[in-house]
């Protein structure tokens, strides 16, 4: 670590990074100072809010992977981080630490990751150009209104916390297809590992954007050899990602994900920008009500797009920078082809190619375009520092980059300010989630389940006669002692989902599944028991990280080799 910081600092970059931390400072100012939580969104607010809180419990409590939230479905729990992955949480649940409040934790946490955005497009930029131009492109990344805007209006969290992978992921890519060394397609690897274990759509969008970088390269360079890097850096990624994917894939068919897609309230079609389809939707809800926000932003983005894409057409080939041209001209593709799926003309695309539907919301791809945008402005701030350039063009140059940030500082400010944010009171106590219905066990009806989550009512006898009594109840154990008078069944309001034990004095038992409302159902003989449920990791969940684990030890061991070798060298 302090052989990398020497690094930076030979390299004159802690002076550009500080200017960076101080930005980011004053852009996430309001959320670092407050105890609420800035969003637009009622539902994703409670939710997040909600399992974050849950998270940090279960991790104070000793579960090193928690997956079951309890308070869900009104006490019914649910096998949320089964399906969501958990990086994003594990940082909150760090800061929370130092914070005290989980919420002030989640606010920190958007900031770390905006400030290594930042930091991550620093680099990026940084390997094409100087310095200076890598920080005005950095800054206009940071600066951007639709960040500006998702971050405090309409981003769920873990989608805020993912673009801290974008950057390393590509330039990583780049450095290993230019140069050939393994340590840089392991590094690659391990952001896209964390880019899954943040938030899975983000890291299927971005899929498409690494693979297209490495195809337009290899084509671009005539390497043939250039191919093998996608599925190597997948291969590091799925291995290191493992504890979370491999559970995924097997157990979905356990899980609700037809609604994920197949309702109408969350259908891709109707979040086109153009056709304006806003009076399908509920005139309070966050399409109609920010699509005008949507709008501009999408429009200010394909303007700037325009620009910088005029700017690299007349300057034809980037003065002395090969690799800086083909690079530029992938980002070129990709800004214009992002865009393009944000249009009803897209809708060919959605319909063939496997998965799209889920990423549900069309305007998710203007991240992406935003990404490449923020690459592009380099090819602008660049002719700055080009000494062919006169006084006049400098000033000329100097005077339209100022005025770019200036068009993105103002409608930022204004987001910023205007911002609504939901107060440490009305999140805490966390409210029960009960909308995601794609975290829900299968063959639910709603209908069906009881509605009150009170701690007296988990617990009850369906079948014989006795008493039963509630000892301990957490995320993923219950304790509950039983006397029965008779033979009888106790109903737990929790969902059956595959992990979960039952034992009665330490003997393993059967657990049978309620009709209709999937609750569990545990058979006791006549005398007085303990019974105790256990969420445990099934035998994937539990080779999933046995997998995760010796790929995370395999590969420090060749850190520690290559630098060991380095060092003697």
């Amino acid at each position: 670590m302090i052989k990398i910081f020497e690094k930076i600092s030979k390299q004159k970059s802690v002076p550009f990074l500080c200017i960076l931390l101080v930005l980011s400072l004053l852009i996430m100012f309001r959320q670092l100072m407050s105890t609420g939580y800035w969003s637009c969104l009622v539902e994703d607010t409670h939710s997040f809010t909600s399992w974050a809180i849950e998270f940090a419990e279960s991790v104070r409590n000793g579960i090193v992977y928690p997956r079951w939230t309890a308070q869900s479905f009104w006490g019914y729990g649910s096998p949320t981080f089964v399906l969501y992955p958990p990086f994003a949480f594990y940082l909150t649940s760090f800061i929370s630490v130092f914070t005290g409040s989980v919420i002030v934790a989640m606010n920190f946490a958007k900031f770390i990751a905006l400030f290594f955005a930042g930091v991550g497009m620093f680099f990026l930029v940084k390997e094409f150009y100087p310095g200076k131009t890598a920080l005005l492109s950095a800054s206009l990344y940071l600066l951007l209104p639709y960040n500006i805007f998702g971050l405090y209006f309409s981003w769920t969290f873990a989608t805020a916390i993912a673009h801290i992978w974008f950057s390393p992921i590509m330039l990583f890519t780049y450095r290993f297809m230019k140069e050939g060394r393994i340590i840089n397609i392991l590094y690659a690897g391990i952001c896209f590992s964390g880019l899954i274990l943040t938030h899975l759509i983000s890291a299927y969008m971005f899929t498409f954007v690494v693979a297209g970088f490495v195809l337009f390269m290899t084509i671009a360079k005539r390497d043939l050899k250039g191919l093998i890097t996608f599925p190597l850096m997948i291969i590091v990624g799925s291995l290191l990602s493992s504890a979370y994917i491999l559970p995924l894939l097997y157990e979905k068919h356990f899980l609700n994900l037809g609604t994920f897609i197949d309702t109408s309230d969350f259908y891709y079609a109707n979040f086109f920008i153009f056709p304006d389809l806003t009076g399908l939707q509920p005139s309070n809800f966050f399409w109609p009500v920010y699509y005008n926000q949507f709008a501009f932003n999408i429009i200010l983005i394909c303007i700037l797009t325009a620009l910088f894409l005029n700017q690299f057409v007349r300057l034809k080939r980037i003065k002395n920078n090969e690799n800086a041209d083909v690079v530029s001209r992938y980002f070129v593709l990709t800004a214009l082809i992002t865009i393009f799926l944000l249009f009803g003309a897209s809708t060919f695309l959605w319909e063939l190619i496997p998965f799209f539907k889920y990423i549900q919301f069309p305007f998710r791809w203007l991240s992406i375009t935003a990404f490449s945008v923020a690459f592009l402005s380099a090819v602008k701030f660049q002719r700055m520092e080009q000494s062919f350039s006169t006084k006049k063009e400098w000033i000329s140059n100097a005077v339209s980059s100022f005025i770019i940030l200036l068009i993105c500082i103002l409608p930022s400010f204004k987001y910023i300010t205007l911002a609504p944010v939901f107060t440490e009171q009305e999140l805490i106590p966390s409210k029960t989630v009960y909308w995601t219905l794609e975290h829900l066990p299968a063959d639910i009806d709603l209908e069906k389940l009881e509605k009150d989550g009170s701690l007296e009512n988990r617990v009850g006898i369906v079948k014989g006669e006795g008493k039963v009594e509630i000892a301990d109840w957490k995320a993923e154990s219950r304790m509950i002692k039983i006397k029965a008078i008779q033979p009888l069944t106790a109903r737990i309001r929790t969902f059956y989902f595959p992990g979960w034990k039952a034992y009665i004095d330490g003997n393993q038992t059967e657990i049978k599944r309620e009709d209709g409302s999937g609750a569990m159902l545990v058979n006791i003989p006549e005398g007085d028991y303990e019974l105790k449920l256990v969420f445990e990791d099934t035998p994937v969940r539990y080779y999933g990280k046995i997998i995760s684990f010796f790929s995370f030890i395999t590969i420090l061991i060749f850190f520690a080799i290559s630098k060991r070798h380095s060092f003697k060298s």
